[in-house]
């Protein structure tokens, strides 16, 4: 089975399980890990816990690249059907939770270009037209 984890600093991780949690209620195998709070002080604690437990194939969401949370993930990368990503956003999530668990690595790896194209500087973003007619 198919672990995922997201892990931040503070409370993001959790947030965005809440958030998840409005699409879908199929979580059972996601996990948030808010680091250093009152719920999880010791968050490498809390991944030992997981890894030593999870036999199958891990998906991991961390919220900064190289970050204290993020270098906790390093040594992992060694680890058979470990899949490590710093950053992520919600279009990434809810695409990864519509990847069959037999899923490619590029398909996981398709995930951070999920994520680039759900981040969108409006200011500067064109709508397209959708009544059909022709700009001028």
């Amino acid at each position: 089975m198919r672990k995922i984890i997201l892990i931040s600093h503070g409370n993001f991780a959790g947030g965005a399980l809440s958030t998840l949690n409005l699409f879908t209620n199929q979580l059972d195998n996601v996990c948030a890990i808010n680091a250093y709070t009152d719920s999880c002080p010791n968050p490498e604690k809390a991944l030992d816990a997981i890894f030593s437990s999870t036999e199958g194939q891990i998906i991991v969401f961390s919220d900064i690249l190289f970050g204290s949370v993020n270098q906790l993930l390093l040594p992992y990368l060694s680890r058979p059907n470990t899949y490590i990503f710093s950053g992520f956003n919600l279009p990434m999530l809810l695409q990864l939770i519509s990847l069959p668990e037999s899923a490619s690595e590029d398909e996981i790896a398709h995930l951070e270009l999920e994520g680039k194209n759900g981040v969108v500087f409006m200011n500067r973003y064109q709508l397209p037209n959708l009544d059909g007619t022709e700009d001028e």
